[in-house]
């Protein structure tokens, strides 16, 4: 796809940021078939049925959400590269995992780095805003952090014993504890991290990071 001179569809935004959008394209792009402004959903699908590779959208068309319309697109194989005023901490993930080629804030957005966007989305790949980026991590730690289960200090102890592979008493033997508490502490494991054995113990463990 990303051989062939580029067939690029503009949509959603304000009909000035539709026209900036296609003048950056214009100026910067040297493999470039067409850009086009769609004015409406039925049109940006009926483009992308037509050919063209990558859509350059705002977050809505016309009053629909972006997410609403990415189906139809991406079904005739076309990418969707989102461009937008800000970033949303709600939308961004939303739009990201429903497809979208990358996320780029207008204003911090030069025209070749759009063009490099477009071409990226048309090869495959995605480009993210820095300040989306760090949002989507920021997000990622937050909810890997609220998945993980609080353990006490003799749990985590004995978690970290299980990581040996030895068995309950070489364990007890090894931390100064009956084998029957070991046993305790072990069940609670299980419970916590929603496990069936300790092999599946020590690897959800290691997953949410709880050994070191």
């Amino acid at each position: 796809m990303s051989g062939a001179p580029l067939s690029v569809v503009v949509a959603g935004g304000s009909r000035l940021v539709r026209s900036v959008l296609r003048s950056s394209l214009l100026e910067s792009a040297a493999g470039l078939a067409a850009v086009e402004v769609a004015e409406d959903p039925e049109e940006v699908v009926a483009r992308c049925a037509a050919g063209a590779q990558v859509v350059v959208a705002g977050t809505t068309i016309a009053g629909v959400p972006l997410a609403e319309v990415m189906p139809l697109a991406l079904a005739s194989s076309a990418r969707v590269l989102v461009v937008c005023n800000r970033a949303s901490a709600g939308l961004v993930p939303e739009l990201l995992l429903r497809g979208a080629s990358g996320y780029l804030v207008l204003e911090e957005c030069r025209a070749q780095e759009l063009w490099t966007a477009v071409q990226d989305a048309a090869a495959g790949g995605a480009t993210l805003h820095p300040g989306i980026a760090t949002l989507i991590l920021e997000q990622w730690r937050e909810a890997r952090a609220e998945s993980r289960p609080e353990l006490t200090a003799k749990e985590t102890e004995v978690l970290q014993a299980m990581l040996s592979g030895d068995p309950v008493k070489s364990i007890a033997r090894e931390l100064g504890l009956s084998a029957r508490t070991v046993d305790a502490h072990r069940s609670r494991i299980y419970v916590k991290l929603g496990v069936k054995s300790h092999a599946q113990a020590v690897q959800r463990a290691l997953d949410l990071g709880l050994l070191a």
